[in-house]
């Protein structure tokens, strides 16, 4: 086969357009000991292929699995009384049950809450929230940089310990 061909089939195989036929052609074109090095690199996947293929499935299986899938008679089970009091009793305990959390279930009551005003907590000059934000943001950077450094320490410490034991 040319391998111009198998370059093309290739193509076509990896964007799923090859047929039944064209499939078995790669197969057979890959089995071949004359492939040029780079379709060499295609041969596992196609070997891999050839090994780990589904069985061919004969008219025993077909005839098997049609036999299974034939509508079979329905079992009938009669239940006792004895099971039918005990459902009944079940369902009867579960609505009591359901009605007893319902009635004592009081959606709580909206309580006033004292209010705050907080009105004369907003800032009203650009300048004023400018440096409050700002104090803010380095309030949270030497919050940071101190977490950064605790954990500089523990690496270091733990990069020591480790280190001990490479000596």
């Amino acid at each position: 086969m040319d391998h111009q061909l198998i370059r093309q089939l290739l193509d076509r195989y990896f964007e799923g357009q090859t047929s039944l036929e064209e499939e078995a052609q790669l197969r057979r074109a890959f089995q071949r000991k004359d492939l040029p090095g780079d379709l060499k690199g295609y041969r596992p996947l196609f070997d891999y292929l050839e090994q780990n293929a589904a069985p061919e499935l004969g008219d025993a299986f077909d005839a098997k699995l049609l036999a299974e899938l034939q509508p079979q008679e329905a079992k009938v089970r009669h239940l006792s009384a004895r099971t039918w009091v005990l459902r009944i009793a079940a369902a009867v305990a579960l609505a009591i049950g359901a009605f007893w959390m319902y009635e004592g279930y009081q959606p709580a009551q909206h309580q006033e809450v004292a209010g705050v005003d907080w009105s004369k907590y907003e800032v009203e000059d650009p300048k004023q929230a400018f440096a409050i934000t700002s104090s803010a943001l380095k309030r949270a950077s030497l919050e940071l940089n101190q977490g950064t450094d605790v954990a500089a320490q523990g690496f270091e410490r733990n990069l020591k310990e480790i280190s001990r034991f490479f000596e």
